[in-house]
């Protein structure tokens, strides 16, 4: 359990992963009476993670902490014409944990909700 889980708007559930990434022990649904969370064989997550324009590596400064914290390796880094590698992210093998997000020092990883998009 690593605390994610705080008080949003209206009292509902917020996830922070900048506290931490989510290790799918599902303790916060089995604790929760609502039906909140999504059932343990569907997307823990509906969110959508993106890399935004504050990522070092698109700043010409070499990090890969992202990459190194990805489990499921949905983050790569792909040689450019300039030297630096720049990150791609996979969404369809990202599992939504977050441990991009809390490891990065610069907080260019986003999670929004998916129907935001």
């Amino acid at each position: 359990e690593a605390d994610i889980l705080q008080r949003g708007a209206g009292g509902y559930p917020s996830v922070d992963f900048k506290r931490g990434e989510c290790s799918f022990c599902y303790a916060c649904a089995q604790a929760c009476t609502e039906s909140l969370f999504l059932p343990r064989h569907t997307r823990a997550w509906d969110l959508v993670f993106t890399l935004t324009e504050n990522c070092l590596a698109r700043q010409s400064v070499e990090c890969h902490r992202c990459q190194d914290s990805c489990e499921p390796m949905a983050i790569t880094f792909r040689p450019t014409l300039s030297g630096i590698y720049q990150p791609q992210l996979d969404s369809q093998a990202c599992n939504g944990c977050g441990a991009c997000v809390a490891i990065c020092p610069v907080s260019a990883i986003k999670a929004e909700n998916h129907h935001a998009h």
